[in-house]
């Protein structure tokens, strides 16, 4: 009878430990600018940061120097990133929603599946980004410069003026580097001006994208969906993209 009372006391007492850690858990407080900077100023490119599973948001990291850190399912809602450094960070399962990376460095950036919807990248560096199933719906990456594996990404109503998908003359002596963006929703999308030159739309959707002025020279739009494009008039290298014939559009 007292070694069963034994037990069962100690099977309470860990039970209340899991439920204080628990607690404290659920009631950790989101990191202050301060903590950010004292972790950061503790690393180096060979031993970065981890903020993995942080809250980091609404804090103003403008023109931070990341060092690669990992912030891996961080919360960056409203989190202000304007001009910094996050080259070759990671970003995977991240929720950065409202997020403002406005001349912002992310190449090599790695992010599966963040969130970055009704985020700001207007101008963001985002060489070499791998970020397939990222959802960019309602995004602004106006003039941004992107090339990146990109497959299954959302970029519903995406704002895209301007901004570069596509092969770059001054890189190719780097090799063939090109966007892929292998069945991407870009439904709605702004792609005004942009240069979608070579890029792998094969099987993504363009259903009611604003391309005038935008070039698809040598893009590949193997069994993509194009009905209902706007602009298609200015629409610059139809002619010479590739597998047109298994496009879909309206016609």
């Amino acid at each position: 009878m007292i070694a069963a009372t034994r037990v069962i006391s100690r099977a309470a007492a860990a039970l209340l430990a899991t439920s204080v850690s628990a607690t404290a858990l659920s009631a950790q407080q989101r990191l202050t600018r301060e903590q950010v900077l004292s972790a950061l100023a503790g690393a180096t490119a060979q031993t970065p940061a981890d903020f993995t599973g942080q809250d980091l948001s609404r804090l103003d990291l403008t023109g931070v120097d990341f060092k690669r850190a990992n912030l891996t399912r961080c919360r960056l809602i409203g989190t202000n990133f304007t001009r910094a450094q996050l080259f070759a960070a990671t970003l995977t399962d991240a929720v950065a929603t409202q997020a403002d990376f406005t001349g912002a460095t992310l190449d090599m950036v790695v992010m599966y599946r963040v969130d970055l919807r009704r985020a700001v990248l207007r101008d963001a560096s985002m060489f070499a980004v791998i970020m397939p199933d990222a959802n960019l719906s309602d995004a602004d990456l106006s003039g941004a410069k992107i090339v990146s594996p990109m497959a299954r990404a959302k970029l519903i109503r995406a704002k895209l003026v301007r901004t570069s998908l596509g092969v770059n003359p001054g890189t190719q002596s780097m090799g063939v580097l090109r966007t892929d963006a292998t069945s991407a929703d870009f439904t709605d999308a702004d792609l005004t001006g942009a240069n979608l030159r070579k890029v792998l739309f094969a099987w993504a959707d363009l259903t009611g994208v604003d391309l005038t002025d935008a070039d698809v020279t040598g893009a590949d739009l193997t069994g993509a969906i194009l009905r209902g494009i706007r602009g298609r008039d200015r629409l610059h290298g139809l002619d010479q993209a590739l597998h047109v014939d298994q496009a879909i559009f309206n016609d």
